[in-house]
């Protein structure tokens, strides 16, 4: 009695054996009795997310950095306090009152959303998009029949539900400072400046989903009106500041006070009677000033401006803890599945 052993445990001979094939019926089987199984508890959790995002129900949540020592009476940091009220993908309502030392020599100010007025959360309008884009995707995939069609379009919804999450952790850049160029004051505030503004300072504020979290974020901005650093381009929307820093970065052979004298700046020594002259003299400037600006300028709102304060704060809202933690349970179990489907197309492809 004679035994024959055959390759890779498969019964026949080696060159009747198809991997492609094979890996094909496999990855068939996979779709068929493990992943579509799983599409209907996969697409019911989804609808639940969606549901709770478009949601009538209103959140009001509080605004604050805590209370200041009342004892100290040179308190001199930033204070905030308010109310944020949220209906589905609007802030509907938006009372804060905010201290900055520096402002109106610290006075308190009092922003009040305009009434009738309806703020667009656009990470939160963009999440409510991708996971209706899911659905429609995963109901077509419980009727699909062709693997890789399967296998391409599972992976676009995969891509999505990681974008949705990465919206849930992080603003998008032109969101916030200096890119938004003060968006949510404009939007929700009518004549916005004469509020956020005083001869020396304008107030920025953002209003963001961060960490899973309502974030707002107020800076109190010193303006620039030195010239020509001020001064900004109307072609480009750049400012000289910009345009300085852009040569400095591509031109690394010269030294700052060769850029500033090829662009008409004249640089002084760091004395003090040249520092006196500077400041009486637009063009004039001191190194030390010019790194300054450099450093810290940037434009914003279409004029340039340097941080000098900034408060930070977060309010929970419940939805988006919930939605959270179901979109991260559900790409854990889409990645398992993910995974499986691309070990099988890599044996496909590969003959």
């Amino acid at each position: 009695m004679s035994v024959e052993l055959y390759p890779n445990d498969k019964f026949g001979a080696a060159d009747q054996y198809d991997k492609c094939e094979d890996a094909m019926e496999e990855c068939s089987w996979v779709i068929e009795e493990i992943v579509k199984p799983q599409l209907p508890n996969i697409i019911d959790n989804f609808s639940k997310c969606l549901e709770m995002l478009e949601s009538d129900q209103i959140f009001k949540m509080p605004i604050s950095n805590g209370i200041p020592n009342e004892n100290n009476k040179q308190n001199d940091s930033p204070t905030v306090k308010g109310v944020i009220t949220r209906q589905g993908e609007y802030i509907i309502d938006f009372h804060i009152v905010v201290k900055f030392p520096q402002f109106q020599r610290g006075k308190q100010v009092m922003f009040r959303m305009n009434t009738g007025l309806n703020f667009l959360l656009v990470q939160f309008s963009k999440i409510m998009t991708h996971l209706k884009s899911i659905l429609e995707i995963l109901n077509q995939l419980q009727l699909a029949t062709d693997v890789n069609e399967f296998g391409v379009k599972f992976g676009v919804a995969m891509e999505l539900l990681n974008y949705s999450l990465v919206l849930l952790q992080n603003p998008p850049r032109d969101l916030v400072f200096p890119e938004d160029n003060n968006y949510a004051m404009k939007e929700m505030f009518q004549d916005c400046y004469s509020i956020c503004e005083s001869t020396a300072h304008i107030l920025g504020l953002e209003l963001t989903l961060c960490k899973n979290e309502l974030c707002i974020e107020l800076r109190n901005l010193t303006k620039v009106t030195k010239k020509p650093w001020c001064e900004i381009d109307n072609k480009s929307g750049k400012s000289f500041c910009d345009e300085i820093r852009n040569q400095v970065t591509n031109e690394r052979q010269k030294n700052l006070s060769k850029i500033l004298s090829e662009n008409g700046v004249q640089v002084q020594d760091s004395t003090l009677l040249n520092h006196i002259i500077s400041s009486f003299q637009s063009e004039a400037i001191t190194l030390p000033e010019a790194q300054e600006l450099l450093r810290r300028g940037v434009t914003f709102d279409n004029r340039v401006v340097m941080e000098c304060e900034k408060l930070i704060v977060s309010t929970s809202d419940p939805t988006l803890i919930s939605i959270s933690a179901k979109l991260n349970s559900l790409r854990a179990t889409m990645a398992n599945h993910q995974a499986n489907l691309n070990a099988n197309k890599r044996l496909i492809t590969t003959k």
